[in-house]
């Protein structure tokens, strides 16, 4: 037995890509030797804590062949670099800052791993799904598969969520919501912040504390409705040619009621995407799936990627 196997996943880390430094998480295979690597790129707010147990799940299928990479969007949570000092953002990253950057760490992820030539996964779940489909338009022969979790990729101001909170995408009103947060964090001890958070019991009391200590401050709220904003104003249209010729790289899966892409999103792409695999939802798993469903979503994501020819090697392995 090493020291290694002693240490209990996920790895928790962070480093620099193009000088923003990202908060990770990694799950290593014990092999050393991945047949595969699944880069994980979150919704919004993109906290990548959220997705431990989802994770968790996968990697204990794939233990000896799955290297997975999880990151939070930056900006979007506070966290201990790898000193141990608390890295605070307060620059707000918008839609086309998470993608280039994500771009660029998928770049050093895949330099990284090029000499043991492992497959390249993509798992994004809402926004993260755009973000992923934007690093399959620019590094089409680098990525072997896309494992797209409730797609927000068309038209999000025009559906039942988005229209709900449209008060939030006005000009200003992200600014007075930090500005309210950090208010909230001044006049109430966190202990407080807490007990008031966890009334709406829909985080659970793991992921309330994630909230409360790591995201429910006024820039990384800045930087989510930025990044929100611009989610509204910039995923108007699906990128039909992408999926003309590549779609055969996805597998998508949508809900049956889901607020933020309704089931006639669905409907559009069986009919955008022939090549891939489109799939609907039969197990009422919510959007939010990491609040109440990553068992769940994790056994039907290790279905997909056994059915997938790589999946199935490496559970021969």
């Amino acid at each position: 037995m090493s020291f290694a196997s002693l240490i209990s996943l996920p790895q928790r880390s962070s480093f620099k890509v193009c000088g923003e430094l990202r908060e990770v998480l990694f799950w290593p295979c014990t092999s050393g030797r991945p047949r595969a690597v699944l880069l994980l790129i979150p919704g919004n707010p993109g906290l990548i804590d959220f997705y431990i147990d989802f994770c968790n799940e996968l990697h204990a299928q794939f233990p000896k062949e799955l290297d997975i990479i999880g990151t939070s969007h930056l900006g979007h949570t506070r966290f201990n670099d790898n000193r141990g000092q608390k890295h605070r953002s307060t620059k707000p990253y918008g839609l086309e800052d998470q993608v280039t950057n994500m771009l660029a760490m998928f770049d050093q992820i895949d330099q990284t791993y090029m000499h043991l030539q492992p497959r390249m996964l993509l798992c994004g779940h809402s926004v993260g799904c755009y973000v992923a489909q934007r690093i399959v338009a620019e590094r089409t022969d680098r990525v072997h598969r896309v494992f797209s979790l409730f797609p927000a990729i068309d038209k999000i101001a025009d559906t039942p969520r988005g229209k709900q909170l449209w008060l939030l995408f006005r000009p200003g009103a992200r600014q007075l919501v930090a500005a309210a947060v950090d208010m909230l964090r001044w006049l109430l001890p966190t202990r407080a912040i807490f007990k008031l958070a966890s009334l709406s019991k829909s985080l659970g009391e793991s992921n309330t504390r994630v909230v409360v200590d790591k995201m429910l401050h006024g820039p990384c709220i800045n930087s989510i409705l930025k990044m929100a904003v611009d989610e509204m104003q910039k995923i108007v249209e699906v990128d039909e040619d992408l999926y003309a010729k590549e779609g055969e790289k996805f597998v998508m899966y949508y809900g049956t009621n889901d607020m933020w892409v309704p089931k006639d999103r669905y409907i559009k792409m069986r009919n955008i995407n022939t090549k891939g695999i489109v799939r609907l939802c039969n197990l009422g798993i919510s959007h939010a799936f990491v609040t109440t469903h990553s068992a769940e979503m994790a056994r039907v994501m290790i279905e997909m990627l056994t059915k997938d020819k790589l999946g199935a090697e490496m559970q021969k392995a």
